[in-house]
């Protein structure tokens, strides 16, 4: 039997709400993949935004922990002539200590960030540079205590020469290829194998 149905035989109202539905799901699943390519693109972009902001503070830190250890210190004159130089040598670096920490803190949120998206391998390959901070605090720390800063009258102060040179390997800055700017190239080398990969492949 053969149907054969004749233009005005047509319900062309039902027909244009079928391509209408059609036209509408078409256009819903094009625009699911565009949201899918593009929430791809903004995490894309935001992973690489991080990963470029984690090498740049990091270098930023290193910079503030070779200024810590900047052998030149300015002495205010009228402290020093007030018997006040080791209070303005401590002054001094105080200061350094307090802009390295504010930067530090940037990296630790930077840090913070990383984990979360890259685990705990993200935030590990900060470690070292935290340990670096740490020990530099302790040298200052030293540092002054062998200069009497912090003995009361009558301690002894264990200040020999062969002590003073090894902890002032710490704190005062020679080279790039002295051995605590080494081992601070190093840490920073551990941050940049990281994340290098990943700013890379923008």
């Amino acid at each position: 039997m053969n149907i054969c149905l004749t233009l005005t035989e047509i319900n062309w109202a039902l027909t244009k709400d079928v391509f209408s539905i059609i036209g509408t799901v078409g256009a819903l699943i094009f625009a699911g993949f565009g949201l899918s390519t593009w929430k791809r693109q903004l995490r894309g972009t935001s992973e690489y935004e991080l990963a470029k902001k984690s090498i740049l503070l990091t270098y930023e830190v290193q910079q503030l922990i070779q200024g810590v250890r900047n052998p030149m210190l300015y002495l205010r004159k009228e402290e020093v002539e007030a018997g006040r130089k080791i209070e303005e040598e401590q002054r001094i670096y105080d200061e350094r200590m307090k802009a390295l920490y504010l930067k530090w803190a940037e990296l630790q949120t930077v840090r913070l960030e990383s984990k979360v998206i890259w685990s705990t391998n993200a935030h590990d390959c900060f470690n070292d540079i935290q340990k670096i901070i740490g020990e530099l605090r302790g040298a200052i720390w030293l540092h002054f205590w062998m200069k009497g800063a912090y003995a009361g009258p009558g301690a002894k102060v264990d200040n020999n020469p062969d002590r003073v040179i090894e902890n002032g390997k710490i704190v005062y800055f020679e080279s790039d290829e002295d051995e605590f700017s080494l081992k601070i190239k190093s840490s920073v080398e551990k941050v940049e194998n990281f994340f290098k990969d990943k700013v890379r492949s923008r």
